[in-house]
């Protein structure tokens, strides 16, 4: 977590566990930053993206100011706030993962096998990663990272 005057920030790769009855526990640097209640949803290449309340109504406002009539608006409503749910951690910070969600990033919890998480703090909301996918995608990345910059530096460019 970062503190940049009265804006912290939430950053930085933490590892974790899914235990009994599809629980996780939110790591305290960021829980801190999230409150006791917040939004859990699909994000995008697998993972789970978990948003404070404060920054769910700024994520959304890019699709509201658009029309409805496009498509592409009414998927990405249908993606996030269609899979969406509020939820609030216990005094441990530990919180259930609806089904929909553990089904989706592949996070149920099995007495057979561990499952690990990473949450990666990315400014304004995490995502939760199963640690294989997280692996695969960090991999990606790593090999990727000039070129996805130098693809951004270059869009903005344009505008």
């Amino acid at each position: 977590m970062v503190k940049s005057g009265d804006n912290a920030k939430l950053i930085g790769e933490y590892s974790g566990k899914v235990v009994s009855g599809h629980r996780i526990a939110l790591p305290a640097a960021l829980r801190k930053l999230l409150g006791s209640s917040f939004i859990m949803t699909k994000g995008y290449e697998g993972c789970i993206l978990v948003v404070p309340m404060t920054s769910w109504e700024k994520l959304m406002e890019p699709m509201e100011s658009r029309s409805f009539l496009d498509r592409n608006v009414r998927d990405s409503l249908r993606f996030l706030v269609g899979s969406a749910f509020e939820v609030q951690g216990d005094v441990q910070g530990r919180v259930v993962v609806p089904e929909t969600l553990r089904d989706y990033a592949k996070t149920q919890y099995s007495d057979k096998r561990e499952t690990e998480v990473v949450f990666v703090g990315l400014v304004n909301w995490i995502e939760i990663w199963e640690k294989g996918r997280w692996e695969e995608r960090n991999a990606y990345l790593e090999e990727n990272a000039d070129g996805i910059a130098q693809e951004l530096i270059s869009v903005k460019e344009v505008v």
